[in-house]
């Protein structure tokens, strides 16, 4: 794929501004999300085909030109500075350069939008494990672990630079519009595209509730995208990492079916409820026979989560008689080599949401230390002046013989 992938960025850098061009970037930046996932965002484990294939000439100043907008979260959108840019040879990383051009296609925007969210969300499951490793090191060694740092890849010194319009949500929301806008003046419908856009939504859905849950949309938004894949099973076999999304999103079916079932264990389920169950156990059973199905075709290196089978013979059991264990034992579950993917299983949201989570949990505990201090100080403060309270006592009743003989003979003369 890189050596083909490498010659085809040479002949569109030969032909320029051609009719089509950005939509075949667009799709070059999605495949390359996938091999982003494959290869956990480390570029030093891809394969070495510059002595086949000489990565494509720039000139050092254009070089340092894009070096600069970099810093500041841009990047230069024609299409010989895109497919000549050094950080672009092997995928498409920093800024999505399609995206960010107002003047490309509605769709082709979209389409590099959720390439970008996905290299993001990589990027996050990266400093997540990273910052797992320093903890287990510093705990188990009792040594500084800064020296484990990874460096920063370029899409994430373009999102830090312009949080506010590369992050992951407003990517994704961007790519949405988009692609309403397109199919609204073309009459159209892209499923597989509508597929991508509501799992994204699923994936980066924070209820901000500590025990896990999900919210209505985010159902809303996992049900959609499994009954398009259940309409078109095909959709597995489109290029990028469809196939990796889709697999994530039924482990969060997983989660969300074991929830429902463990409140049918301590409650008296309502109608509702026991609807929602069945529906979202029907999607589940018919998305993971395609998923797994498809992933018994590809080779082992390309395989998402083999996701075991929901107990079914714990649902004819009375209320009384059901054992405290999940519906669907994910412990059973053949993990994927992905870190971006693992999280999805481990604590059952994306990286993104993980990442916003462990913040949160730093930004709480900090204020708890805080509070710690602030009330330590003050009890500091008030055994101090009692200190110096009764240090004043000891100086006003420390006096010498004289002193208390005078006194004494004053008592006595009254």
């Amino acid at each position: 794929y890189f050596k083909y992938r490498r010659v085809c960025l040479t002949h569109l850098n030969q032909v320029g501004e051609i009719p089509g061009v950005h939509e075949l970037l667009a799709a070059i930046s999605f495949q390359d999300s996938w091999a982003y996932i494959l290869h956990n965002a480390d570029e030093s484990s891809l394969p070495m085909i510059d002595s086949a294939i000489p990565p494509l000439p720039i000139s050092e100043r254009k070089l340092l030109d894009l070096k600069e907008k970099l810093k500041h979260g841009h990047t230069n959108t024609d299409i010989q500075s895109i497919v000549s840019n050094p950080d672009n040879q092997m995928w498409i990383q920093g800024p999505p350069p399609i995206f960010t051009n107002n003047e490309a296609p509605a769709l082709a925007r979209s389409l590099d939008a959720l390439s970008c969210a996905v290299r993001s969300c990589c990027d996050q499951a990266n400093k997540q494990f990273e910052n797992m490793a320093k903890a287990i090191v510093e705990e188990s060694k009792k040594v500084d672990a800064s020296g484990m740092t990874l460096p920063i890849s370029s899409t994430g010194l373009a999102v830090m630079a312009r949080e506010q319009e590369l992050c992951n949500r407003n990517l994704v929301l961007s790519a949405a519009t988009l692609l309403r806008q397109y199919e609204t003046s073309t009459n159209s419908s892209t499923r597989g595209h509508r597929m991508a856009v509501h799992i994204m939504d699923a994936f980066l859905v924070n209820t901000g509730d500590e025990s896990g849950g999900f919210s209505g949309e985010q159902i809303k938004s996992l049900l959609s995208a499994c009954n398009i894949l259940i309409d078109h099973p095909l959709l597995l076999y489109q290029p990028g990492p469809l196939y990796h999304m889709m697999t994530n999103a039924a482990v969060l079916l997983c989660h969300l079916l074991n929830g429902l079932y463990a409140n049918f264990s301590a409650t008296t389920p309502g109608g509702i409820e026991v609807e929602l169950f069945q529906e979202v156990l029907d999607a589940f059973i018919s998305v993971r026979n395609l998923v797994d199905c498809h992933r018994k075709k590809i080779p082992p290196r390309l395989r998402c989560h083999g996701i075991p089978r929901p107990n079914i013979s714990l649902l004819n059991l009375k209320k009384s008689e059901q054992p405290e264990v999940p519906l669907i034992d994910l412990g059973k579950t053949a993990m994927c080599s992905c870190r971006g993917c693992q999280g999805f299983v481990l604590v059952a949201c994306s990286p993104c949401v993980a990442a916003e989570k462990a913040q949160a949990e730093r930004l709480k505990q900090q204020a708890s230390l805080q509070e710690k201090v602030k009330d330590h100080c003050a009890e500091n403060f008030d055994s101090d002046n009692l200190n110096r309270e009764l240090v004043d006592l000891g100086i006003e009743l420390d006096l010498d013989d004289d002193a208390l003989l005078s006194v004494l003979s004053r008592i006595i003369a009254l």
